[in-house]
């Protein structure tokens, strides 16, 4: 008796959070990029912006292009947003993003580097040279004493 009350509470909760609005669902296609375009604040649609496109890397590199060329005629909103194989695309100035649900989490995904390329993140690493010569350093005031310190 006690399980089936807890399952019929976890199963109202489950249906109060999946029940307000239906998440937006990525076409399938497969090699297909596509660019969503937004007529209406709450209206999504999906316009093909390349056919035959080998991986999710291809298509955000044709998104962020996309928005680039948009970014020149003053077309572009806050963010411009692409799909690809039921996955996603976020692409910014700076940065594209990826995310398996369109109001879900997204993550870094390709990155501008310094010579305008995208990248993956953390490919470049920028070392400094290394300083020539002896470097001090200052020991902090505030540091833990050992115990055999106190005298």
């Amino acid at each position: 008796m006690r399980i089936a009350a807890l399952s019929i509470m976890a199963l109202a909760g489950c249906a109060a959070l999946a029940g307000c609005t239906p998440r937006v669902k990525s076409p399938d296609a497969p090699g297909v990029c596509y660019f969503i375009g937004h007529p209406t604040p709450k209206e999504n649609k999906f316009n093909v912006l390349a056919s035959n496109v080998p991986d999710l890397e291809h298509c955000a590199v044709l998104v962020y292009n996309l928005r680039m060329d948009m970014l020149k005629t003053g077309t572009a909103g806050p963010e411009t947003d692409g799909a690809y194989m039921g996955s996603f695309l976020f692409a910014d100035n700076h940065e594209v993003r990826a995310g398996q649900h369109y109001e879900g989490p997204v993550f870094p995904f390709l990155v501008k580097a310094p010579d305008n390329r995208l990248v993956a993140p953390g490919s470049i690493v920028q070392q400094d040279d290394a300083p020539s010569g002896p470097q001090t350093v200052d020991i902090p005031k505030n540091l833990p004493q050992a115990p055999s310190d106190k005298k």
